[in-house]
């Protein structure tokens, strides 16, 4: 494995390559193909990368990657990648494959042209499946968007037919760069449904995945963790799933893998844990750390979302934890010029997720782990492993074909924008399937679904009755009201914000590095 003690020094400001030149620091010498073909996509600029595996005992292999854009003309954007698997070479691929992700796209965007006008206006030039229905966007609770909006926005592809689909900037931006100059989005842009790979379809597989992973266990786990433990026995697990798991046990990690659903034949798990008595966490932060996944099998999503919470938890250590964490496997000065590369997107952060993270940052593992026990932690149930979905594919190309298929089945449209660098050999997408949902605990936005399923639940976040500035419609298509019995649902904001509470940085994180920062300037 790559020593990060040969990594030589450099100065906290870093010098910019000459023009239209990259020049990388850390890398192992010899590079996977996938990771060669990442490098030649990205732009110019200053490219970073060492390992984080130190920070922790888990075993899988971790690696940040981080670019200092030679380009200044977007202030504060500091395009990274976090990666993790079984050795280098996987983790590499993946945190390339993520900052190829957190920049390409808004490259790609600028490029694009924007259409205006509102929903209505724009159906009337391009007929009804030429326009994605703002309403069938999971919008904020009581957001004020209707289909006569003026909005901003760009060109998807329906993948079952080829055919162009105009969708608001607002849900296809990756980055506030991408907007027209004065644009107000009506949510927070996330990243959701982005995915890199080999090509565009492998990309758009990965970013179906991860749609339908976030739409089923978005109010299912953290906040509203159902406690749903996974029940196998050793025998039912890929020997390297099990392998792992019997790992962290002897190194004092409770693992709690969950179940979130199988909706639509697909296996959707998460996994937390926390460290036993006398074991640690080396840092605190550590025990918010889960990993997700959403597969046709049931043991690629274990093992996806088992690595993923042990690469969470140095991901969190790292970005999250004290300086003293970050500067055991970052370079020399590369915490202090990754700061003031990305201080612009630092004081525009989320003030709600900064503050949250602050508070937990100053909290002892027990205080911590007693703040996540009745929720993350809980033990309410078991779902047996061996009833899950299992599939046979062999690579993300064919399990998204097949969560596609499941979609297009079910009556969903799904759309795809294409994030590549034209000619250039890997695979960037965006996909979007209106209908999906995302964020309800975090930002109030929820469409039909998430109204259905907490009705179902007899759930007191929706309710009946007259509005008010804490209870808000839920903004629906006619056809969508008429399917929930015709009553207009209201989501009781101010009681899904106390449901979430102090567990908010378990939603959104604020920057890298803004916690301890923060605490340093208090």
């Amino acid at each position: 494995m790559w020593n990060p003690t040969t990594l030589a020094l450099f100065p906290l400001v870093l010098p910019l390559t000459p023009s239209g030149s990259m020049l990388h620091r850390g890398l192992p010498s010899a590079l996977p193909d996938a990771v060669r073909a990442y490098m030649a996509a990205l732009p110019p600029g200053d490219l970073v990368a060492f390992p984080l595996s130190s920070l922790d005992r888990s075993g899988v292999v971790a690696w940040k990657v981080s670019l200092f854009l030679q380009d200044q003309s977007m202030p504060g954007n500091m395009p990274s990648g976090y990666g993790y698997g079984l050795d280098d070479d996987q983790a590499l691929i993946g945190a390339f494959g993520e900052l190829a992700e957190s920049i390409l796209p808004t490259i790609r965007a600028l490029k694009e042209p924007l259409h205006f006008g509102s929903y209505n206006d724009l159906r009337h030039e391009r007929g009804a499946k030429g326009v994605a229905d703002p309403l069938t966007l999971c919008l904020p609770a009581g957001s004020p968007v209707s289909r006569d909006t003026p909005l901003a926005w760009t060109t998807t592809t329906r993948l079952r037919t080829g055919e162009p689909v105009l969708v608001p900037v607002d849900i296809a931006g990756n980055d506030v760069f991408e907007l027209p100059d004065g644009y107000q989005t009506f949510t927070t842009l996330i990243t959701n449904g982005f995915g890199a790979g080999p090509d565009f379809d492998w990309a758009v597989g990965h970013g179906i995945l991860e749609l339908l992973q976030r739409d089923g266990n978005g109010l299912l786990f953290r906040a509203l963790d159902q406690g749903c433990v996974l029940d196998f026995e050793p025998d039912e697990l890929a020997p390297e799933t099990r392998n792992l798991l019997d790992h962290l046990d002897r190194v004092g990690i409770e693992v709690l893998p969950k179940f979130a659903t199988d909706e639509f034949g697909l296996a959707n798990l998460y996994v937390v844990g926390y460290d036993r008595d006398g074991f640690g966490p080396a840092s605190p932060i550590m025990l918010s750390a889960c990993g997700e996944a959403c597969d046709p099998d049931r043991n690629v999503a274990l093992r996806k979302a088992l690595l993923e919470f042990c690469s969470a938890r140095v991901r969190k250590a790292y970005a999250h934890g004290a300086n003293g964490e970050a500067e055991k496997v970052a370079p020399t000065g590369f915490i202090e010029a990754w700061l003031k590369a990305a201080m612009p997107s630092l004081e525009g952060g989320e003030n709600r997720a900064l503050d949250a993270m602050v508070a937990w940052a100053q909290m002892t593992p027990a205080e911590l782990r007693s703040e996540l026990e009745p929720t993350v932690f809980s033990r309410r149930a078991t779902k047996r492993f061996a009833e899950l979905p299992e599939a046979d594919f062999s690579n993300t190309r064919e399990r998204g074909r097949f969560a596609r298929d499941r979609l297009e089945a079910a009556g969903f449209d799904v759309l795809a924008l294409d994030c590549a660098p034209e000619g250039s050999g890997i695979g960037v997408a965006r996909a979007i399937v209106p209908g999906l949902e995302v964020e309800t605990m975090s930002y109030h936005r929820i469409g039909e679904r998430n109204t259905r399923k907490l009705i179902e639940r007899d759930s007191p976040l929706i309710r009946f009755g007259a509005e008010t500035e804490t209870l808000r419609p839920v903004r629906l298509t006619p056809e969508a009201l008429d399917r929930l019995g015709g009553r207009q649902p209201l989501l009781d904001t101010a009681a899904v914000d106390r449901a979430v509470g102090a567990l908010y940085p378990l939603y959104r994180e604020p920057e890298a590095h803004h916690v301890a920062y923060a605490l340093k300037h208090e």
